[in-house]
Order: C-alpha cells, then structure tokens, then sequence
C-alpha cells in the first residue's frame, strides 16, 4: 500500500513565514481595534494577548518584586518554543517586525546593507542587560523599547488617531460636495464608523514626539535590512540569548568556501566575522531566504542535529559589566530627578494606581489603558512625573473625565499597574480632591447662578453641595446665589465636573492629588 508523503519546497516554506507575518499582524491590529468601550462594562477579547506573551516583560515583572500576574506566564511559552525553533517570534510573529518589512518594501528601493546594523549588534544585549539590572531597584524601563509597546504606543497616540481625523474629514468634504459623491462616500464612512473607528475622535498629548520616535525607526531600514531587530531591540536580544541553544539549526552551520551569498541574502547579517563565518543561531530569524535562494540544490538545510560547535556569543566582560553598572547607575540619577521635581498636584493617576512608586515600577508604557479610555481622559506623561515617569498614562479632565461606570483601564492592564478592580470597588477609589477656584468659579465672580459641577457629580450622596448666600453681581447689585461647595470626604476625584465646566480655559474647578492618596 502507497503512502503519499507530503513534501513542503523552500518556496512553500518562506510563503508561511510570510502568511505568519500577515496573520499575526493582522490579528495584532484586530486586538488593538477591540480595546474600546461598546456598551458594555467587560471586554469579550483579550486585547492584551500580544503583551501576555512577552518574556522581556515578564523578566522585568519579576525582578522588580512585583505581585504576581498569572497572564504574564504565557510568555514561556514562546520561550519554549525558542529553545527548539530558535528565534522565530521575530522572523514568523514580531508585528513591528512585519511592520519594518512592510515599510522597507514601501518606501525605500533594494540596496545592499552600510554594515552599521551588524557593527551594532552587541549593542541590543547591552541594552537589555542595563534594563534587567535597574529592574530590580524598581526601575522598570522595558516599555520604552519594548517592540511591542513602541508600535502599540504608536498606533494609539498617532497613526489611529491621524486615520479617524483624516476619515471624518474626508467624509464631511464628500457630504458638503453632496450628490453623486456621497452615493460612495457615504456608505464607506458608515462602514468604518461601524467597523474601525474609534467610538469617539480620539485626541492624545505627545503626538509629534511619538512620530518621530516611530519614523526613526521605520528610517533606519534605510540603513540596513531590521536594524531596530539587529541593534536595538531588547526582546530580540532576549530572544536570542535563549536561541543559541535551540535544537533547530542551520546546515552548514558556516558560509560555504566557495560561496558567499548567504551574507548578501541574509536580512539580519546572521555570520559572525571570522573564517569560517560561522552562522549565529543568536541572530537568525528563520526567515528561510537563504534555504529558498541557494543556488545549490540541498545544501541549505534547516536540521534538528548537528555536532558541529556553535558560534560564541562574544559580548566582552568589561562591556557586560559596563552594561550592568549603567543600569545600576540609572536608578539614583532618574530617581532623583523625579523627587527632585515632586509630582505635580494635577498628575491624577488611574484608578487604583495611586501608590506612585507601585505604579511606576510596573507600568511599562504600553498605552493599552490610553487607547481603551472611554472619555480619552488618559494621555501620556512628558515630565510631570520626573524623567521615571515618560510615557505612563495620568488623567486630564479637561480632555475627558473617569468614568462612573467604567473600569476597562484595569482590564486591559496586562501588568496590574491599574488593577482589575470590580465596578463598585473601582468607584470607591480616590483618585484626587477637587477643589474650586473662587476667582473663576461664576458664581463667585459674576453672581449668577451655575449648577453643572454640582449636577454632573457622579457619587450618592454628592460631594458638591450648594450654600445660598448674598453677593454682588457685575451690575453691582446683591442678589442671592447658590456657591457650591466641594466636600472632601465625599469626593473621589473622576473630574467629571472639571471636564464640564463652562469657564473658558482652566476650569474653575479642578482635581488635585489627594492627601489622602499620598498617606
């Protein structure tokens, strides 16, 4: 009896990698598009999948003593996995990978590679050797580099935002030209209302800043194919550490004497120097256009055993220790900085995350709670909270409020930097104090009465109340007005009413951090 035994040509094997690619971006921007409030108080889909199977930051989770996040466990998963593929989350999952792959076929012809990029390449482990190494002083830097966070901060605070802008208007233009333009304009703009745009315009702070950050590394594959993968990142570096001992490895395991193509062909330069140049399991992301552009039938191979010794990972001792000691040196230098400036009074932290040094020391700077806000109240920290501060989420009210009946922040939180509270829990938190300002509240400087702080106010029984007392009003004249008043033990600081409050500018009343938050 025949057996028919399938057999899979290179070719087939790179259309894989790059239908994974496809897939797990696609399913990454899915993910991100579901992290947005549709009427109800649970999310369905776990928007923070990608994040949960990130061992880079669960290293960091668990070095800087922080609680216990069952989610975070998934990661070793991939890790698993490492040890037998070798580094293929970068070749065959990474979306920023697919991402720098897409834009270098976009925007920028095929050329041969300056060099930098595999000059660099101890430069990611270094990296993240610092980073583990201030983890444990409670300086969790990781979200800065993350890929996963620097393409997820991207698109929430920039490139989604930019598309719904660009989308309304364009609508608006089509249904001002009206007939026979709104007959396509029309039905599409329902279609991604319904689809793809966010719930509300979405306005976030830090805009440019974080474009340009994002463009820097989109503009380095300019310089050489996966320069970010090769020098920079810290995940890859991790990833590469666990793959130079995967069972999975090339064959030959050095460039070929009469031939040296693969160096050319290889987009992460994954040789080290020397003769033989042996091939760096540490740097090779399977992304099989050696074993499909070998000119040689078969000589390319991708096996499960080899004798062959593997190539050394050389990072130099004095570099390694110069590594360690920067990360160590980090922590006094940013730490002081921050104590240095204090916490700004209006720096409101989300829900539950009132205790600042907890907070910072598990945030890693995603913008999952930015991107899921219901109000957009939660935007990106510049100095506010010290140079330790960068890039984690605070609440301004005058951009949107906290929610009553919302707690999505917690839920999407893939960290437990803001934790997953239950709704009655989550509205008992004290995120600040408002307090009035007498010289711009209306009532006070116009004698005209103005009830809207004191109607918006969410809790029961209100923490803004009414005393009714004489004033002069712009006529000069006494008449009787209701002066509100803010009661401190009552108010949970959501500013609800500072995001209402009619005074042009600063509002007249504003939250504050609380004292009873700092005690």
């Amino acid at each position: 009896m025949k057996t028919n035994k399938i057999v899979l040509t290179n070719q087939t094997w790179v259309r894989l990698r790059r239908a994974s690619q496809i897939v797990f971006f696609l399913l990454f921007i899915w993910l991100f598009l579901k992290a947005e409030y549709v009427g109800r108080e649970v999310l369905y889909w776990p928007v923070d999948l990608f994040f949960r199977f990130d061992p880079l930051i669960l290293a960091a989770h668990l070095l800087n003593f922080s609680p216990w996040v069952a989610g975070l466990m998934w990661s070793l998963v991939f890790v698993g996995l490492t040890l037998i593929l070798g580094r293929f989350f970068c070749g065959w999952v990474c979306p920023l990978g697919t991402t720098l792959d897409g834009c270098r076929r976009l925007l920028f012809k095929p050329r041969e590679d300056s060099g930098v990029a595999a000059r660099w390449r101890r430069g990611k482990y270094y990296l993240l050797i610092a980073l583990l190494a201030a983890a444990p002083f409670s300086l969790n830097l990781v979200g800065l580099f993350d890929p996963l966070s620097l393409l997820y901060r991207s698109l929430a605070i920039v490139l989604f935002p930019a598309f719904g802008y660009g989308v309304e208007k364009a609508g608006l233009t089509m249904y001002r030209l009206g007939a026979p333009f709104t007959y396509v304009s029309e039905p599409v703009y329902q279609a991604l209302k319904a689809t793809i745009l966010p719930f509300k315009p979405l306005v976030y702070l830090l805009p440019l800043l974080t474009l340009v950050i994002f463009a820097l590394v989109v503009a380095a594959e300019r310089v050489d194919r996966r320069f970010w993968c090769r020098a920079l990142c810290p995940l890859g570096a991790l990833y590469g550490l666990v793959a130079r001992f995967s069972l999975l490895r090339r064959r030959p395991t050095a460039l070929c004497p009469d031939c040296g193509d693969c160096t050319q062909i290889c987009k992460m330069a994954a040789f080290a120097p020397g003769k033989p140049a042996r091939h760096l399991n540490s740097e090779c992301q399977l992304c099989l256009n050696c074993l499909n552009q070998c000119q040689k039938e078969d000589r390319v191979v991708f096996t499960w055993r080899t004798k062959a010794p593997r190539a050394p990972l050389d990072l130099g001792r004095r570099q390694v220790i110069t590594s360690v000691a920067a990360g160590v040196v980090a922590v006094p230098l940013l730490r002081l900085g921050s104590l240095a400036r204090r916490p700004e009074e209006h720096l409101i932290r989300p829900p539950g995350a009132q205790d600042e040094a907890a907070f910072l020391s598990r945030c890693i700077r995603c913008g999952e709670c930015m991107k899921v806000c219901l109000t957009n109240g939660l935007q990106p920290v510049l100095w506010e909270a010290g140079l330790e501060g960068f890039y984690t989420s605070r609440l301004i009210p005058r951009l949107g409020y906290c929610a009553y009946s919302c707690n999505l922040c917690g839920q999407v939180c893939p960290t437990g930097a803001i934790p997953h509270l239950p709704l009655a829990e989550k509205q008992a938190q004290v995120l600040g104090t408002a307090f009035i300002n007498h010289s711009r509240c209306i009532p006070y400087t116009e004698g005209d009465d103005c009830l809207v702080c004191e109607e918006h106010c969410p809790v029961s029984p209100k923490a803004i109340t009414f005393s009714e007392q004489e004033v002069l009003n712009r006529r000069g004249e006494k008449v009787k007005v209701k002066l509100p008043l803010v009661l401190p033990d009552r108010c949970i600081g959501c500013g609800h009413c500072e995001h209402v409050c009619p005074v042009g500018g600063e509002a007249a009343i504003r939250v504050k951090r609380s004292l009873r938050v700092e005690m």
